[in-house]
């Protein structure tokens, strides 16, 4: 019992230092996509600016009177906006934290077990305090044609021995990434206590399989 209330305390204070960070972090983290977003609708945002203004040694007038209006509309756009691509932040908490707690040599957290999930099957999420969801652009593409996608990281697999070691050149993120059109799907598993695979919001039957098997396959969901 005391090996198990030492780690719990453990998770607290690595869950707890990784919320330490600030607001000024996280603005930062979401203002690239909140700009993304508005390029997108607002042609504003995408007119070139005169070769001059990076000459000058001082900002004009009117430069920051523009990018004032922008930062205006920007704050618009935030009110009116659930969806923030704001994935670093939540993928660099997720790979530096602990494992769920396992006995043995946890294979219950790499090797997915139970029935497969069907079309006629009932699922659930599992170890929701170790997975964050999350939107952020394709990340495999750098083109104007660059779209937003889901991306699911988790810490099922990382390794307690290497916990707080300082071995960042050995950290790596575990997780899928599915296109943005799963993602209401998704938080339906995700806002669910038990969800049947029939009523996922996707449009085939086998986009819905497909799902939930990858889940499984990671070991995120089990069937009930």
């Amino acid at each position: 019992h005391f090996i198990y209330i030492l780690y719990a305390f453990t998770v607290f204070v690595v869950f707890y230092g990784a919320c330490c960070s600030s607001w000024g972090d996280f603005l930062l983290d979401t203002i690239s996509g909140l700009v993304f977003d508005t390029a997108k609708e607002d042609v504003e945002f995408r007119a070139g600016i005169p070769r001059q203004l990076l000459l000058q040694e001082e900002t004009t007038t009117v430069a920051t009177r523009r990018l004032s209006g922008f930062l205006r509309t920007l704050a618009d756009r935030l009110e009116g906006t659930k969806q923030l691509l704001s994935s670093d932040m939540k993928k660099d908490f997720v790979i530096h934290r602990l494992p769920p707690y396992y006995v043995g040599d946890g294979a219950e957290l790499s090797t997915p077990g139970g029935k497969l999930p069907r079309l006629d099957s009932i699922v659930r999420l599992q170890f929701k305090d170790h997975i964050v969801l999350t939107v952020g652009l394709d990340q495999d593409r750098t083109d104007e044609m660059q779209e937003k996608m889901v991306y699911i990281y988790h810490s099922l697999k990382n390794r307690r021995e290497r916990h707080m070691m300082g071995n960042e050149e050995e950290t790596e993120s575990h997780g899928l990434r599915f296109p943005f059109s799963h993602m209401d799907a998704l938080q339906q598993i995700w806002n669910s206590s038990a969800i049947s695979v029939k009523d996922l919001k996707l449009t085939t039957d086998e986009e819905k399989e497909s799902l939930v098997l990858s889940l499984w396959t990671e070991c995120l969901i089990q069937v009930i």
